[in-house]
């Protein structure tokens, strides 16, 4: 039976864990007080190693810092901490016509240009949440201009600009649709929700019923232009962490809206992700499963990566750690409510055990099956101040609201 001081007890937690474990890490080392934005890439004891700028992690911790000040009780070290990437990605990172270059050096001088149309993504959730935090119209210009950039290349089929994802003509890609739900939604609180409901609804459709398929009780990440499975390699593959994460940007949307239906169907859909991708053996969750065989074979990023399909990933923990929260918070069956809260409680003592470093704080990148580290830096190509701290401060949020609302029993 779940009860008030369980729900109050990790409320504190992990406004504790956010607060005194994992963000003291990036404030003391993140900004670039030379030449204005963030460092990013750091070892597991937080010495820099790399230089460069990789701007879909400038407007993410944008984002993150804006998003700490408005929900965290405003204090004036995450604007100042935002501050520092708006003023970058806005002077150097812009690519013009609504696009931004994906990689710079420190000073702010172009290596790779507007390669993934996730870049734009990111820029736009940070500059709304920083417009947000401070009240200001100085960027509505150019987010308007993102925005509209942005509806315009998911609607393009044709569109090649995904990295890290490969564009392909036979494919359509889960990740562009499920960024879309998020930051669209995200941009509605400054654009206004009649400007973006359309581009949202079009990504909730896809995300929800052509790339979940029932038959299956898996979301594909490919699938064919007209719906269809691809039976191949790269069409079976399921990312279950990816499944998890794009749920609760649809159960997000779905409350915002008031509408039960969404909320429902991503439950179900997480529930398919996460039985899929709980390892049985040695707990966590799988990086990814094929979804008719066994042993998945690695795709193109995973050989670059160099991820096994068994490994286990820090965002994949960070992320479905919040989405069984909010799966169990918003589920109205007793029975499953209780067996979220118990797949939450496994999975938080799990990633406590084996991710969190009580040491030099922060989570490792990248584990072996079993939780020994694989990968303990703390930031990297594809780690910053994002998803450890995003989950934690979301799951924070929640369970500060569930104890509040005191409709637990006791």
């Amino acid at each position: 039976m779940i009860n008030r001081d369980q729900i109050h007890n990790l409320a504190v937690f992990y406004r504790k864990h956010l607060l005194e474990d994992i963000m003291p890490f990036w404030e003391q080392r993140t900004v670039d007080r030379e030449n204005g934005g963030y460092f990013t890439c750091f070892n597991c004891q937080g010495e820099l190693t790399d230089t460069d700028k990789y701007i879909w992690f400038q407007g993410r911790q944008l984002w993150m810092f804006s998003a700490l000040y408005n929900r965290f009780g405003k204090d004036p070290k995450w604007l100042e901490l935002a501050r520092h990437g708006r003023d970058f990605i806005v002077n150097y990172a812009y690519a013009g016509n609504g696009r931004f270059n994906y990689h710079l050096d420190r000073g702010g001088r172009v290596k790779e240009g507007t390669i993934s149309i996730f870049t734009d993504h990111f820029v736009l959730s940070g500059l709304v949440e920083y417009a947000v935090a401070t009240g200001s119209d100085r960027d509505i210009k150019l987010i308007n201009d993102i925005y509209d950039a942005l509806e315009r290349n998911v609607h393009d089929r044709d569109f090649k600009d995904i990295f890290h994802s490969k564009w392909s003509p036979k494919y359509q890609r889960h990740g562009m649709y499920m960024m879309t739900v998020l930051v669209a939604g995200l941009a509605g609180q400054v654009l206004g929700r009649d400007r973006t409901v359309s581009l949202v609804d079009h990504s909730l459709e896809k995300i929800l019923y052509i790339f979940a398929k029932d038959e299956y009780q898996a979301l594909f990440e490919s699938v064919a232009w007209d719906g269809t499975i691809i039976n191949e390699p790269e069409g079976r593959v399921v990312y279950p962490g990816h499944t998890l994460e794009s749920m609760w940007f649809c159960m997000e949307e779905g409350l915002r809206r008031k509408e039960k239906a969404i909320v429902d169907r991503a439950i179900k859909v997480a529930d398919w992700a996460y039985l899929s991708g709980y390892d049985k053996e040695f707990g966590g969750i799988l990086s990814y499963v094929d979804a008719f065989s066994g042993e998945p074979e690695q795709t193109t990023w995973f050989k670059e990566t160099g991820m096994i399909w068994h490994d286990k990933a820090f965002w994949v923990h960070s992320e479905t750690l919040y989405t069984l929260a909010l799966m169990f918070a918003e589920c109205d069956d007793p029975i499953k409510k209780d067996e979220y809260f118990k797949r939450f409680l496994d999975l938080h003592e799990w990633c406590q055990k084996h991710f969190y470093d009580p040491v030099y704080g922060e989570w490792y990148t990248e584990l072996y099956r079993d939780g020994t580290p694989k990968l303990t830096d703390k930031g990297t190509l594809w780690k910053a101040a994002y998803h450890v701290p995003r989950g934690v401060m979301n799951t924070a949020l929640l369970f500060d609201r569930l104890d509040n609302a005191k409709y637990l029993p006791d």
